[in-house]
């Protein structure tokens, strides 16, 4: 495993992968559905780095990428202005759900050594490392994701695809009080996914319904917060028949 990951307690399987590409000299972009974990991997890869840690989530517009001038003249920087200036490992999570114009923007600062911020050129620290996550493969919008923009040829070819999807393993850590109950999410995740159903089943379902339980809440109660919201009866009812 790649120096570092040592350092990280419960870390997600995909970690070492994405470490070793960034020791490579490449930029990963972290592939999976929502609740995976893409964001902590970026927060410890930083760690393992020591190194601090910048993030953005989608952007509609080029300014909250490169900072603007206000009424009064002053430059306002962003995450993104410090982790490049400065050193750092920056994540542009949701880049699939961003504006065309900011993630063009982001392509000419990772293709060259500076970059062209409103107060001037800035070059690259030597110690940036950037990540970029997205619930889709840069091709647009699913089943599941319908908000999602294509990335164009040139942004898709920035990157390298590391799949991210649930951890299972830590699941059940977090979950320990009531392993009855992380099956059952499983279960229903399962049968969401054969069902082609329009839902994400994500670990907060798995947090989220310990607490409630352990809170005295009824089963019932708990499954409508934390599993069903927003699901029609027909399509609970579907989504049971697959269990």
């Amino acid at each position: 495993a790649p120096a570092g990951v040592e350092k990280i307690d419960m870390a997600h399987p995909a970690l070492a992968e994405v470490l070793t590409w960034v020791n490579a000299g490449s930029h990963p972009l972290l592939v999976g559905p929502a609740g995976s974990g893409k964001t902590t991997i970026g927060m410890h890869v930083a760690k393992a780095l020591g190194r601090a840690f910048y993030f953005t989530g989608a952007v509609d517009n080029v300014f909250k990428l490169n900072g603007y001038r206000d009424a009064n003249g002053n430059y306002v920087r962003t995450s993104f202005r410090d982790a490049y200036e400065n050193g750092g490992v920056f994540l542009f999570d949701e880049i699939d759900a961003s504006h065309p114009q900011a993630i063009v923007a982001f392509n000419a600062a990772l293709a060259n050594g500076h970059h062209d911020f409103p107060d001037g050129s800035v070059e690259r620290h030597p110690d940036f490392v950037c990540l970029a996550a997205a619930n889709t493969y840069g091709r647009g919008a699913d089943r599941v994701y319908a908000g999602r923009n294509q990335l164009d040829g040139a942004s898709l070819d920035r990157f390298v695809s590391v799949p991210v999807d649930y951890d299972t393993g830590l699941e059940f850590k977090l979950g320990e009080g009531n392993p009855g109950w992380v099956e059952y999410v499983h279960n229903v995740r399962r049968a969401v996914e054969k069902t082609a159903t329009k839902h994400v089943v994500g670990t907060r379902a798995i947090i989220n319904g310990c607490k409630g339980l352990a809170a005295g809440l009824s089963r019932s109660r708990v499954e409508d917060a934390t599993i069903w919201k927003g699901l029609s009866p027909d399509i609970i009812r579907k989504v049971k028949a697959e269990m």
